[in-house]
């Protein structure tokens, strides 16, 4: 048998055969591996049942040696022979015995709990592996032994599932039990809980809080551990809603380890904290301001100050990462980003808080994230506006605790225009809801110190903030507000009574006055040109536009266009130009001119899918969607309107799922399914409102087109019935019956059975199309006059159901014609 010294009941490691694996592996091409990660996240754990599965390898033994409670490094030696059971001689060197005992053996030492010792745990390493060619070494340490030819294994936390509000978004549909199962950090949770209460079990209506227990637990066993023990007092949402105080919370309630280090959590944590020089503790309880991490310019800018100059920053933070408080992520972007655990900042929070500086260091982060946010608000209008959004979407976190003390603390100015700044960082990646809670809350708290221009800014993006949520009441409210006090703020607010009158516009077209919206757009555009500002200029002509086509006025529009496109394109704002592309494309539609529609339409989305601009995209292919189906391209339709829908749903945006509604019933009539058609359309305006079916010019066109189609292929009685169907459907049953629809296969019969309505001059005419041949050339090979020809293509279109030569051509390729006719 081989000898060890190694716990005999090993803790089993749920769902991590991976990285047990990896450190096995490592333990035999590496004389030395060292385990290192925060307290709490299971390296002495992963340590022993590496050691457990590698011991048949090691033929004199695996030994451990648990230096925790080891306060003097030069006794470190001492513990080690006595972990090997050498009985020192009085006359003997206790090194030179060490030396000579492992010089011929084939063993295994686990070191556990080096941090404290670390300079004597190398020492001693580096003379046992120079004189002991068969030793091998399994440590434990906060930090690496920085021994030559060390290998360190970072430990992470356990494998966790991504949770947001309800939902868990890298689980499949309709999880079971079992698909939550896959994560060890559930598993070990479950397990433990077991232990303590043999009746635990993972059902579905606790699965998705132990998700979210594990998350914000980030994984670390130990937390696990002593949160699932709690189970017999507590249920599991009593234990998720005390995890803001999880200190007090995560205390082992088992006598028997009262006297452990790792009792508690704090007690993990206290036992690195304490070991950390007073610069590194200080830099620490600063870090935790940090919600979302840090660059290396944040840290030295906030966390600089009294006892530690901002030359220190970079060592200090370089020595809290080598000792596992702080991680650091330097491979995945141009700038190096330092995040701590939550359970880390939490507790460094909490000394900040009882040193007394937490009011200090979190003034001086809102006013730097307002400084970089104002900085940043001019660049998401150039043609870098992708990687400023994505620097926002990094730094959100920030932004967010920024919005939060400001709030807290009464710096509502400082919040105003820290949302002034970020408005379009919203509107782009469809925090709208969360930007009108923010705005709303801080103008609760506005009074007369509050600049008027400021507040005027930020009255006139709630208008537009509350109109993206359909809340017309108060954006009118806003809108007016904004206005009154931006005229009276004279000169100085004329930049501000733009955006309010431009709310005010947006006010009038959320009530359907499209007549006062295009009124009020033309004066926004003559003070725009007054103040000179190329940017928003360019944004108000294409807005505008689309008032002008609500109206009819498909000149004025195309005028409109026609200078706010070549602006925007010069100032290269991605989203603005895809937005006006938008327009355009909805104009061609009005004006049927399909070709012209795609063209801009498939533009406007490429620059949307580089910007991830999820709502503004799903509306655009839901445009290019109806555009195909005019051009005959019914596959191609499908996707579009389908991928819509998806995004739709998964941005939970009723009215945009509403509106894809009325693309699957404009699909269904194509199809000849005109009962189904006529359903949908009845759901559509039941769900959304008339206003869902006539606000934007082109959607309000389509309706009308397909209702008429619809109409013409029932009896009033069938229309009737098929209306009163749809209007008892909620928005989910109305989506799955529009999913389940066979659109694709009633789509073919019916342009088979079209196919043989047409005479055999019609078919041979079509196929000439589908040749690329002219009016003129068709007249020529049958013999006929054009005149003739023009009359035949009249009756295809008329019998397919199709609008132009191009449709004919998809529907003769579509159903053979070609070939049968070459």
């Amino acid at each position: 048998m081989v000898n060890t010294n190694l716990p005999l009941q090993l803790t089993s490691f749920i769902g991590r055969e991976r990285e047990l694996a990896e450190v096995e592996r490592l333990l035999y091409t590496s004389r030395l591996v060292t385990l290192t990660g925060p307290g709490g996240c299971g390296k002495t754990r992963l340590a022993l049942q590496v050691a457990s599965l590698a011991y048949a390898a090691f033929a004199d033994g695996v030994w451990l040696v648990d230096l925790a409670s080891l306060q003097e490094p030069t006794l470190v030696p001492q513990l080690v022979a006595q972990a090997l059971g050498i009985h020192l001689p009085p006359d003997k060197s206790l090194l030179e015995l060490l030396l000579r005992w492992m010089e011929s053996r084939l063993l295994l030492l686990v070191l556990d709990n080096c941090e404290h010792l670390s300079d004597a745990c190398a020492q001693l390493a580096q003379q046992l592996l120079s004189q002991a060619p068969r030793l091998h070494i399994l440590a434990t340490s906060r930090q690496a032994l920085s021994v030559p030819g060390e290998i360190i294994y970072q430990v992470a936390g356990m494998a966790l599932p991504s949770v947001h509000p309800g939902t868990m978004s890298n689980l499949p549909g309709n999880p079971q039990p079992g698909d939550y199962l896959q994560y060890d950090a559930v598993q070990l949770y479950v397990e433990r809980a077991q232990t303590v209460l043999p009746k635990f079990r993972l059902r579905l209506e606790n699965a998705l809080l132990i998700g979210e227990i594990c998350r914000r637990l980030d994984g670390l066993p130990l937390a696990l551990e002593l949160a699932s023990a709690r189970v017999n007092v507590l249920t599991v949402q009593q234990i998720a809603e005390r995890l803001d105080d999880r200190f007090t919370l995560l205390i082992s309630t088992q006598h028997i380890e009262a006297a452990s280090r790792h009792n508690t959590l704090r007690a993990a944590i206290d036992w690195s904290y304490d070991l950390l020089s007073t610069p590194e503790q200080i830099l620490l309880q600063r870090l935790s301001v940090f919600t979302a991490g840090c660059s290396l310019t944040a840290a030295e800018a906030i966390c600089a100050g009294e006892e530690i100059e901002r030359e220190q920053v970079l060592n200090l933070l370089s020595s809290l990462v080598n000792k596992s408080l702080v991680a650091a992520q330097t491979l995945q972007r141009s700038e190096a980003r330092y995040h701590m655990l939550e359970t880390i900042r939490q507790y460094a929070q909490a000394k900040l808080i009882a040193c007394g500086e937490w009011s200090t260091i979190r003034d001086v982060h809102l006013q730097y994230f307002l400084k970089l946010a104002e900085e940043t608000a001019p660049k998401l209008s150039g043609q870098y506006q992708q990687m400023w959004l994505d620097w926002l979407e990094g730094e959100y976190g920030n932004i967010r605790s920024a919005l939060a003390w400001s709030l807290e603390n009464g710096r509502v100015e400082a919040g105003l225009r820290i949302i002034i700044a970020i408005y379009q960082f919203w509107t782009i990646r469809d925090y709208v809801e969360e930007g009108l809670a923010w705005v709303e809350r801080l103008l609760a708290q506005a009074d007369e110190r509050i600049s008027p221009v400021v507040h005027a800014n930020a009255l006139a993006y709630a208008a537009f903030l509350a109109g993206f949520r359909g809340n017309t009441t108060a954006q009118m409210g806003y809108g007016r507000e904004a206005t009154t006090l931006a005229e009276a703020a004279g000169d100085e607010g004329k930049s501000a009574l733009v955006w309010a009158l431009a709310a005010q516009a947006y006010a009038a077209r959320a009530a359907g006055d499209y007549h006062t919206e295009f009124t009020i757009g033309e004066r926004v555009i003559e003070l725009y040109r007054e103040l000179g500002d190329s940017y928003l200029l360019g944004v108000s002509l294409s807005v505008s536009s689309f008032s002008a086509m609500s109206i009819g006025k498909y000149d004025a529009a195309h005028t409109m266009l026609d200078e706010a496109l070549p602006l925007l394109r010069e100032l290269g704002n991605p989203y603005r130009i895809a937005m006006a592309l938008n327009y355009l494309g909805d104009l061609s539609r009005c004006e049927k001119d399909y070709p012209s529609a795609q063209t801009a339409y498939e533009e406007s989305i490429s620059l949307l899918r580089k910007i991830d601009a999820p709502r503004d995209l799903a509306s655009v292919l839901h445009n290019l969607g109806h555009t195909c189906l005019h051009l005959g391209d019914f596959e191609r339709a499908l996707a579009r309107i389908t991928e819509s829908l998806e995004i739709q749903q998964s941005q939970q945006n009723t009215p945009g799922v509403v509106e894809c509604l009325i693309g699957f019933a404009a699909m269904a009539a194509v199809s000849g399914l005109y009962g189904a058609g006529a359903r949908l359309l009845a759901a559509a305006v039941a769900i959304g409102g008339q206003r869902i079916a006539t606000a934007w010019a082109a959607t309000r066109m389509e309706y009308e087109h397909y209702l008429a189609l619809i109409r013409a292929g029932l009896t009033e009685v069938e229309f009737k019935a098929e209306q009163v169907a749809g209007r008892t459907l909620s928005i989910e049953e109305a989506v799955a019956y529009a999913q389940n629809l066979p659109l694709r296969a009633a789509a073919a019969l019916l342009n088979r059975n079209k196919s043989d309505e047409l005479t055999a001059r019609e078919r041979e005419v079509a196929a000439l199309i589908a040749r690329g041949r002219s009016n003129g050339e068709i007249a020529d090979e049958l013999v006929v006059s054009k005149r003739t020809i023009e009359k035949h293509i009249a009756h295809i279109i008329m019998k397919l159901g199709v609008t132009n030569r191009a449709q004919i051509v998809r529907w003769a390729i579509e159903t053979g014609l070609v070939n049968s006719a070459q």
